[in-house]
């Protein structure tokens, strides 16, 4: 069984994870294209939005068929199903983080089993943000939207690590889960 301070060091540390996952989804900085001066021009690429220096309004929804993001054969529905998993992603972090919390101040019965469901949910977690990185690098590599120029920005780095990071913490949980609950217990000699 792990014992409260591993639960809240994991709780500590899964916080700071989650919190970049989210801070990745929101940031509209997964690609950004830059133009060479003297008539530099920003544009970033968000899951959600698009922001280009050029334009007036800042920022415009993205992918919309209305701008032609759409013409290109199965690029919104790419880019759409990517911004879904880093949502469901998103939820399952929440979900784990109200559930760590729940078993760091719950009862010690409780915190016999959990470390099994904690990993679970944070590979799913991981696995999910790996999809959405997966996907946006392959729009990245095989699209014609994104030329010469463009470059992976800050959120597209930041889910990278969170993804990781909760890779690797899972497996720790789950090396030290495994560990702690395989303990010898002394059979009673029979009389």
């Amino acid at each position: 069984m792990l014992g409260i301070i591993t639960y809240a060091v994991v709780t500590v540390l899964f916080f700071g994870s989650n919190i970049c996952g989210l801070t990745s989804l929101l940031l509209p900085k997964w690609l950004v294209f830059e133009s060479p001066r003297p008539y530099r021009t920003i544009t970033n690429y968000g899951l959600f939005k698009k922001c280009s220096s050029l334009n007036e309004e800042g920022c415009r929804a993205f992918p919309l068929d209305e701008y032609g993001d759409c013409d290109e054969e199965f690029f919104c529905q790419e880019w759409n199903a990517a911004s879904v998993d880093m949502i469901l992603a998103s939820i399952v972090g929440g979900v784990t983080l109200f559930y760590l919390i729940y078993v760091l101040f719950g009862e010690t019965t409780q915190r016999e089993d959990a470390w099994k469901y904690i990993t679970g949910s944070i590979v799913l977690m991981s696995l999910l943000q790996i999809s959405t990185i997966s996907m946006i690098a392959h729009l990245y590599d095989k699209s014609d939207r994104f030329y010469y120029g463009v470059k992976f920005d800050v959120s597209f780095m930041i889910a990278s690590g969170s993804a990781a990071f909760n890779f690797m913490l899972a497996c720790i949980i789950f090396i030290v889960g495994y560990k702690s609950s395989n303990v010898y217990e002394p059979i009673e000699p029979l009389e």
